[in-house]
């Protein structure tokens, strides 16, 4: 039986309801297939403008455990823009009506969870854990929602999950440098078993994914600072971007990893943000010559952008900005420290700022000229941002990420003291009788 450790002095640890320790969150964006909604995901809240009425829009959550505990991680419209699903820290998943914006249900997992998507037919809604787990669910109402295991990436974390355009993959990646592209199922609740190809040859972690286009072609991301143009179906690597290079290049802060990537539904464009970086990188996508060129480096003075989404117009919105988050301990907390701890995480978000902002043509619209206007940037951006906290906070996002995602290196020695010092290798002293 695992026992309780005391500090240095003696002290017995803290109830595991109290604070373990403190994370940060970064802000999403993304904006519905059809161009009626844009929603921003800060903390455990939701900020959704809806452009026909031009006026905020609020959720409404009758489920149990209503709304979100903690940090939403990732956010994803389904293919007909009808639906919306959101998973985060709190282990819950919650599938939204993205006309009504009424929560349909609420599921809960045993992992943090990391990655959401759905198939192309919108039947089905996929989440990855931090275990390196893929659930399947269907999207009916009515529907059972007991977890069902679709596929596994062996105990590493899964950091991105798309479908491919013509609906026939499923391509993942996680810490472990690797790209998986999977066989989507016919009946997905037995299970993806079929392995199509990996897509080999990033460095370091791997961030995130985009389709380019609807012609077989991937782009990847990840710590090693590369920008990465797959022909996903046979694994072949086609072209390398390389964001150390150039004026891109900055030797006194170190490499940027690679955050996000979004690819346009109107074009060949797509754009790329990242860490420690005040911009956004546009790039064409030659499908021809099955090559990637960077068009114009956009500037964002003041702001690092956290995330970003291309509309159906081919307008790029971006989002700066972070919100702590308080994690606790998994073992003997009360139902009471549930709530209050949701509530304090709800708190932290709507207190949260944000900035928000739109590139159209690579050229950065000003605040006058951002679709949906003033009443839009208040509804997203929660009060006026301020650049100091706002930096601040996106950039604290950006170590924890990276904090999470780089894989430890430890010396001989540090390995040996390592295992010494493990649970499992504990050995009892027996006396002979």
């Amino acid at each position: 039986m695992a026992m309780a450790m005391e500090d240095h002095h003696g002290t017995p640890p803290q109830h595991p309801q109290h604070v373990k320790s403190k994370s940060v969150a970064p802000a999403l964006i993304t904006v519905s297939p059809g161009g009626a909604y844009v929603v921003v995901a800060i903390g455990a809240h939701l900020r959704i403008f809806d452009f026909t009425k031009q006026s905020a829009v609020e959720v409404e959550d009758s489920t149990t455990p209503a709304l979100h505990g903690d940090a939403i991680r990732s956010v994803a419209f389904s293919v007909d823009g009808l639906l919306f699903a959101t998973v985060g820290d709190d282990k819950r998943v919650k599938l939204w009506d993205a006309k009504t914006w009424t929560c349909i249900k609420t599921i809960c997992l045993t992992k943090k969870v990391s990655a959401v998507t759905f198939s192309n037919d919108s039947a089905w809604f996929m989440v990855a854990d931090k275990f390196g787990i893929v659930y399947v669910f269907s999207t009916s109402a009515d529907s059972v929602d007991e977890p069902v295991q679709l596929l596994a990436h062996c105990c590493s974390i899964i950091t991105d999950m798309i479908c491919s355009p013509d609906g026939k993959y499923i391509v993942t990646s996680d810490r472990d440098f690797k790209i998986r592209v999977t066989g989507f199922p016919e009946r997905p609740l037995a299970g993806a078993h079929e392995i199509h190809t990996y897509c080999l040859g990033h460095n370091n972690f791997v961030t995130c994914l985009a389709f380019a286009g609807s012609e077989g072609l991937l782009l990847s991301g990840g710590g090693d600072c590369m920008i990465r143009l797959w022909e996903y179906e046979s694994g072949t690597l086609l072209d390398t971007f390389d964001t150390t290079q150039g004026d891109l290049g900055n030797s006194k802060e170190g490499n940027r990893a690679v955050l996000a990537l979004a690819a346009s539904p109107t074009e060949s464009s797509v754009a790329a943000i990242l860490e420690r970086f005040e911009g956004v990188l546009i790039f064409t996508c030659d499908v021809a010559e099955k090559s990637l060129k960077l068009l114009k480096k956009v500037e964002t003075p003041g702001y690092s952008p956290s995330g970003l989404s291309f509309d159906c117009e081919g307008n790029l919105w971006l989002v700066a900005g972070a919100a702590e988050t308080v994690v606790k301990g998994d073992e003997f907390v009360t139902p009471e420290a549930v709530a209050a701890a949701q509530m304090q995480a709800q708190a932290i978000a709507l207190a949260a700022v944000t900035h928000v902002q739109v590139v159209r043509d690579c050229s950065l619209l000003d605040g006058a000229s951002v679709p949906g206007g003033d009443a839009l940037l208040r509804t997203l951006q929660g009060s006026e941002a301020d650049v100091t906290k706002v930096q601040t906070a996106t950039e604290a996002a950006e170590l924890a990420m990276k904090d999470l995602l780089t894989k430890r290196q430890y010396s001989t020695e540090q390995r040996e003291n390592r295992k010494r010092m493990r649970n499992d290798k504990k050995v009892t002293s027996i006396t002979s009788a």
